[in-house]
This record gives C-alpha cells, sequence and structure tokens, in this order.
C-alpha cells in the first residue's frame, strides 16, 4: 500500500482517475486500528473510506447480525397506533387493502405484509392492488380510495407509495378509511400526510428517533411485520424467512448498504436465499434466475431483481403477487417462466432503445463545457421505441456511459410524456425538477432517481432550463465517468489472502461500492484478445507475474504495441482453473504513461 497520490488524470475509457476524496487521517489511526482488530491495512482503510474509525463500527459493519442490529419498529412515531389498528382489523373481521408501487421494492412490501396479516388471521380479508403502470401511472390516487370505500375496505396500507398523498390521505378520512403509509421517499423540507391514520416512514416527523434514515419501503414493511408479531411465538423464525424479500427489495431499490440495519438485513436475506426456501414462487424464481452458489447481491440485482421488476415493466405486477402466492412447484414454474419471457422482451427493448440513444450521443458530439449538454434530455413516441417501461433502465445506462444526468421521455398518444432521470453526484433531481416545476404535471423521487409527467410542447424549455440549473450546480470537472480509488496498491499486495479478506465488506452497493485500486507503472509482459472481445494481460517481473482481464476492451489494443509499463484502475478477484486458485486483476480502466 502506497502514499494517497495520483497524477494520471483520465484512462482510455476517457474517465477521470480520483482517489476517494476523505479528511486524511494520520498513519497513527491506521495503525492504532490494525492493533484494536488485527485485520488487514487495506481492507481497514477501505473501511476508514467508509467513515468507521473505531474497532466496534469496524466489526459490526464486518458481521452484521440481523438479530442484534435490528433497531426496534416502535422508534418510528406511528408504528404502535399502525400495527394495534390492524390488529383490531383482524379480530373485528375488517377488509384491509394493501397498495404498493410496481418495482421489486413494492411488490415485494406487498408479499411482506399480506402474508404477516394472513399469518395472524386475516385470510380472505386481505386484497393486494398494484396501479398499471401505464394505465394508472404511479402513487395512490383518488380513484383507488374510492375504489376502496365502494367496495367497503375499512383499512387502506400503502408501501413504497403515499408519502406525498395528503388529498388522497384526507379523501380516505372523510370516507371513513383509516389509511397507514409506509414508505421511504419524503423529499427533503417535507412532512407526511397529516390526515392519514399512520405514517411509518423513517424520515420526517414519522422517523424524527429512528435511527437508519435509508430503509427501503421493503424495510419498512419488515418493521410493520415485526411489530405485528410482538409476542408471536415464531416471531423469529418469521422475520427470518421474511428478511429474504426484505434483502431482494433493499438491493434492488439501491438505498444505503452502508447503514448497519440494512446490512442486517440484505446479509441475512442473502444467507437464508442460500437455504432452500418453503415458498414454491421463491424456489422457481431461484431456479429460472440461474443463481450463483452462494447467492450474492449482483445476483439479487442483475438475475432476480430483473425478472420480478419486469412485470411491472411489460405488463402488471400482478404476475409477481402470483408467483409468490403459488401453492405448487408447477403453478409456480409457470409464472415464473412467464416473469422470465417478460424479461427477454424487456431486454430487446432496452437494447434497441440504447443503441439508439447511443447514436444521438455520438451525432450531438458533446462538449464538457457546453451550458446546453451538461444534462441530456431525450424525447421520443412510445410506438417509436420509447417504451415508458424501459426508459429508467436506459437513463442509468446513459449516466453509466456519459456521467451526466439524463433525462428521457416517453410521449403518448395524448402528447403527454412520461418521463424517467438518473443523476450524478453533486445534481440533485428532486431539486433540479423543483427549478422547472411550472413546467411539470407532476414529479418525484430521489436525489439520484426521479420520475416526471409533462407535456410534449414543454419538454425543450425543460430541457433549456435544466442545463441553465446545471451550469450553476455542476462543474466541467463534475461532468463525465469518474473512477475514484479506495487505495493505492503494489503488485505484492494482490494476494488471494486479500481478496479473501475484502470479501467481508460485502454485500456491495450503494454507499458501499466494491474496492477499486490504484495500481501504478506496471511491467506489461503481454497482451492477448479473448474470444475477439476481451484482452488479458500478463503484468509484472518473470518469477511475479498475475493476469489481468479487461472485458469488452479488444478495440484498446493496438495502443499497447511497444508499451513497457501500464497504470491499471482495477479489482480483484480469485480466478479458480483446475483446481488451482490465483489472485487476478479485473481491469476497469487502463492509462499509458
Amino acid at each position: 500500500m502506497t502514499p494517497n497520490t495520483i497524477k494520471i488524470t483520465r484512462g482510455l475509457t476517457g474517465a477521470r482517475w480520483q482517489m476517494t476524496n476523505h479528511d486524511p487521517l494520520p498513519q497513527s489511526t491506521l495503525d492504532r486500528l490494525q492493533a484494536e482488530t488485527g485485520e488487514n491495512p487495506i481492507l481497514l482503510r477501505c473501511l476508514l473510506n467508509r467513515g468507521l474509525s473505531n474497532a466496534e463500527d469496524v466489526q459490526k459493519f464486518l458481521a452484521p447480525e440481523f438479530a442484534n442490529h435490528l433497531h426496534s419498529p416502535f422508534l418510528l412515531r406511528d408504528m404502535d397506533r399502525a400495527a394495534e389498528r390492524l390488529r383490531r382489523a383482524v379480530r373485528d373481521r375488517e377488509r384491509i387493502m394493501i397498495v404498493t408501487d410496481f418495482d421489486v421494492d413494492g411488490t415485494t412490501s406487498s408479499v411482506i405484509l399480506s402474508h404477516t396479516l394472513k399469518l395472524l388471521g386475516a385470510g380472505d380479508l386481505i386484497s393486494c392492488y398494484i396501479p398499471d403502470r401505464f394505465t394508472e401511472g404511479y402513487g395512490l390516487s383518488r380513484r383507488i380510495v374510492e375504489r376502496a370505500a365502494a367496495d367497503e375496505f375499512q383499512i387502506i396500507v400503502t408501501a413504497d407509495i403515499g408519502i406525498k398523498s395528503h388529498a388522497e390521505a384526507r379523501m380516505a378520512r372523510e370516507l371513513g378509511i383509516d389509511l397507514i403509509i409506509c414508505d421511504h421517499h419524503l423529499p427533503d423540507g417535507e412532512d407526511v400526510p397529516a390526515e392519514a391514520f399512520a405514517v411509518l416512514c423513517p424520515k420526517g416527523s414519522s422517523g424524527v428517533d429512528y435511527p437508519n434514515k435509508h430503509l427501503a419501503a421493503c424495510g419498512v414493511s419488515l418493521k410493520l411485520a415485526d411489530a405485528l408479531l410482538d409476542g408471536h411465538e415464531k416471531r423469529g423464525a418469521i422475520l427470518a424467512s421474511l428478511a429474504k424479500l426484505s434483502a431482494i427489495g433493499t438491493i434492488a431499490d439501491m438505498v444505503d448498504l452502508s447503514a448497519s440495519e440494512n446490512r442486517a438485513i440484505v446479509a441475512h436475506g442473502l444467507k437464508a436465499l442460500n437455504q432452500r426456501s418453503n415458498n414454491p414462487g421463491l424456489r422457481a424464481l431461484l431456479k429460472l434466475s440461474q443463481v450463483n452458489n452462494p447467492i450474492t447481491a449482483f445476483d439479487i440485482g442483475f438475475r432476480i431483481g430483473p425478472r420480478i421488476n419486469a412485470a411491472g415493466r411489460i405488463a402488471h405486477a400482478d404476475s409477481v403477487l402470483a408467483l409468490f402466492d403459488a401453492k405448487t412447484d408447477d403453478e409456480a414454474m409457470k409464472i415464473a417462466f412467464k416473469l422470465d419471457a417478460m424479461n427477454a422482451q424487456r431486454q430487446h427493448i432496452q437494447h434497441v432503445l440504447i443503441e439508439k440513444l447511443k447514436e444521438l450521443i455520438e451525432n450531438r458530439d458533446l462538449e464538457p463545457n457546453s451550458d446546453m449538454d451538461r444534462v441530456l434530455v431525450f424525447a421520443g413516441a412510445e410506438a417509436e421505441g420509447f417504451h415508458r417501461g424501459v426508459i429508467g433502465i436506459a437513463c442509468s445506462k446513459i449516466v453509466e456511459m456519459t456521467g451526466r444526468p439524463t433525462f428521457i421521455c416517453s410521449i403518448d398518444e395524448e402528447g403527454i410524456a412520461h418521463g424517467s432521470a438518473r443523476s450524478v453526484n453533486g445534481f440533485h433531481l428532486v431539486e433540479a425538477l423543483d427549478a422547472v416545476s411550472d413546467t411539470m404535471v407532476k414529479y418525484g423521487g430521489h436525489p439520484m432517481a426521479a420520475g416526471f409527467t409533462v407535456a410534449a410542447t414543454k419538454i425543450e424549455e425543460m430541457r433549456y432550463r435544466l442545463n441553465r440549473h446545471a451550469s450553476e450546480v455542476l462543474s466541467e470537472d463534475d461532468i463525465g465517468r469518474a473512477l475514484i480509488a479506495d487505495v493505492e496498491i503494489e503488485l505484492e499486495d494482490a494476494t488471494i489472502d486479500l481478496v479473501k479478506a475484502l470479501v467481508r465488506l460485502e454485500p456491495y452497493g450503494v454507499g458501499n461500492p466494491q474496492p477499486l485500486f490504484l495500481m501504478r507503472r506496471l511491467p506489461l509482459r503481454s497482451v492477448q484478445t479473448l474470444k475477439e472481445k476481451h484482452l488479458k494481460f500478463l503484468i509484472g517481473r518473470e518469477k511475479a507475474g498475475i493476469e489481468a482481464v479487461w472485458w469488452n476492451a479488444a478495440e484498446h489494443k493496438p495502443k499497447f504495441a511497444g508499451v513497457p509499463e501500464i497504470s491499471l484502475m482495477c479489482r480483484l478477484e480469485i480466478n479458480k482453473w483446475n483446481s488451482r486458485e490465483n489472485c487476478q486483476l479485473k481491469v476497469v480502466d487502463v492509462a499509458l504513461e
């Protein structure tokens, strides 16, 4: 491990190279922490980068415990009130409607809440409702509240929606319906609907005493399940089982995984997912997703989550609820195959759209210092491939490729554009949409992800004003892809023992990315092409060589002709071949010096 200095500014991919930006800590801090914990110093440097500077926090981070690291659900202001009302509803045979979002966070919340209430005897009192993305849009609407009243529901429980539904909360109260909101989307400076019967949210007045402000909605739903099961003889076992669903939703919703409670939920959920499930639907989903053993956060994010999400993106998310309610393996597998087919359809639609956007970007010839290119805004008719169900994913891909905030609008036949946005550090999407709020029909979301509705005739004005706003908050250095290394290491640091030590940082995700390392001036012995797409390097001196693989980078091979040394941004992994294990470098970018 060497000092945190860097002179390289960009690699061959065009990405900026940086070191993790944290207040310099004296070597004595690292020495003290190593003496107290006995941990690898490179692992400890990664932990220091994540804000952990005492032994107790380090041990809690490296060994999250489901039973000990969960906060009491009753720290949420209205939890007592919500749990008592639902218990009374079960006792008095009152009807309960559960209304959630159509994404993974929403659908897993629906399953957690409905299964918990059924365990307590609610049975046919429960009805789960998910709005249709294409005909109803996001959120709790007045129409849903009116429908609940007409069908004589006494309670509505929302999850992953409702936190901004002030008018709907007022209507529910007027119609004699008790509205219980489980959400986490509360924008800064706003508060929860005052006329709801109970609001369970880790932010705002409801969560003022709750330590973890980063719960996903499925995490809030798990807290409500915990409160409902208080005193139940099988509480621990039931919660441990429900944590599998909460782990899936938490990873898929990309909430902060540095929060100890979220880490405990996800770590335990992943561990439980590696054991045989009693739920036929979950068994079928895992089988069809062809996940690794052991299952990782990567598997959830890229194999399981997309299949659950596909239903709400392509058709209707009711299929997800049907999957988890399936009674037999045959019934579950039929539904899982349906989800898999929808996911394949989603992938095709997404691929076509992204290729179209790439072509538009190439033709635009983006300029980093152009005031009209800091934010990318694309719009097109839904019939021309701007499918409402995939524009959010497409936004993420374009941000990853360009390092610029991206807004994509899908225009329907009535001239209304339904949009998604994704951002970069330093550009708060909700604040940006606030700045153009008079052009919007409606909007909402997080600093890094948002949704909005706008008249198609207002899109160009929105684009101009978003870029004017960006010129005030984003510098030229904020634009473009950035690779941020945790630590600069030497070739001799790259060992199997270090890889095994770093594994303890998992699960990876937002707030806890997989460590990235800078390795400088490495002797380059050879470069070869693999399968006409990838590059494989042999690096180091003759008796101390190590292999490095750069996926989908064959186009760069001519640049290495006659080059004696290279610098890398890379991750470390174990390569297993013929029962042998070696440390291998997974290259993210290369710089030539």
